[in-house]
């Protein structure tokens, strides 16, 4: 049995899929079961991780557990220090305890000891923890999500015609696909832990400012002004920010980070091993935004 923590989620159901796919007995374990209708052929559980007891039953059996939670899109104790600072640690406890083949863990590109963001500072913690922990384990460290981020500028370029543009927009990025993360994910997890761990991006680096051309051109759009917002601005909005809106006091400060840290990686020895991965434009060819008035 593979269990897996946020199962339903982008990068979480595709690696569902995949398990699937491969014949795996698989339990999707979520705070909120009825989100997992549309998931076929699994165990749905109910679990919360900020509550022991359901993550014990949970865990139960488990051979390999894969951790897709993570606190970015959250706020209060489902943000970055409830979930990555408290609850994925209580979960590692839990594995070690259960004595699981591997624990493959989502994680980061960008999680560093010293990064200014704190949510990626938390991230680097429970990698450093997963380390030190005796668990077999896998690490997948993605770059920035082709999903989440289409999702996000598409809606610009649909409803007002502009493209947004944080920072200069000219940092070249490796963007990569959820569903190759997944892949590798899902490959990882039908084996014993290997101690493995590896930043994954996308075969191309684009500018922020090519990723727009490349969505407007699959809506059939075109791109009529941009949304800028420097990273000045980012950075002097995030703190004024922040007692209102947390989430968003947060992904300005994850926007600041697209021109003033390096976004390229050289995945080319995980893909080598795990089979190429999509570029920007096959994926757009097989998940265009839904339609022009919005995602």
């Amino acid at each position: 049995m593979i269990v897996v923590f946020g199962g339903t989620g982008r990068v979480g159901r595709q690696i569902v899929e995949q398990l699937r796919h491969e014949g795996k007995a698989v339990r999707v374990v979520t705070r909120d079961p009825a989100s997992a209708n549309a998931v076929q052929g699994v165990e749905v559980v109910a679990g919360d991780i900020h509550d022991r007891r359901t993550l014990v039953r949970a865990a139960s059996g488990a051979e390999a557990i894969v951790c897709t939670i993570q606190g970015g899109d959250g706020k209060g104790n489902n943000g970055p220090k409830g979930i990555e600072g408290s609850g994925i640690p209580s979960l590692i406890g839990i594995a070690c305890d259960t004595a699981v083949e591997n624990f493959v863990y989502i994680s980061s590109a960008s999680a560093r000891a010293d990064s200014p963001v704190g949510f990626f500072r938390l991230k680097f913690e429970v990698e450093r923890l997963l380390r030190t922990s005796g668990l077999p384990y896998s690490i997948l460290r993605p770059t920035h999500l082709m999903d989440t981020w289409v999702e996000m500028l598409a809606g610009s370029i649909t409803k007002k015609g502009k493209a947004t543009v944080l920072g200069s927009g000219t940092s070249p990025v490796s963007w990569v696909a959820g569903k190759d993360v997944a892949r590798v994910a899902a490959a990882l997890a039908i084996h014993p832990g290997e101690g493995w761990s590896a930043d994954l991006g996308g075969p191309e680096a684009l500018p922020l400012t090519k990723v727009n051309e490349l969505i407007a051109a699959s809506l059939g759009l075109r791109i009529n002004g941009q949304n800028k917002m420097p990273v000045g601005m980012l950075r002097v909005m995030s703190p004024l920010t922040r007692p209102f809106n947390e989430v968003l006091a947060r992904q300005m400060q994850m926007g600041a980070l697209l021109d003033t840290q390096p976004q390229i990686v050289d995945s080319s020895a995980v893909w080598a091993r795990f089979g190429e991965p999509l570029s920007l434009s096959a994926w757009l060819e097989v998940n265009r935004p839904r339609d022009r008035e919005g995602v």
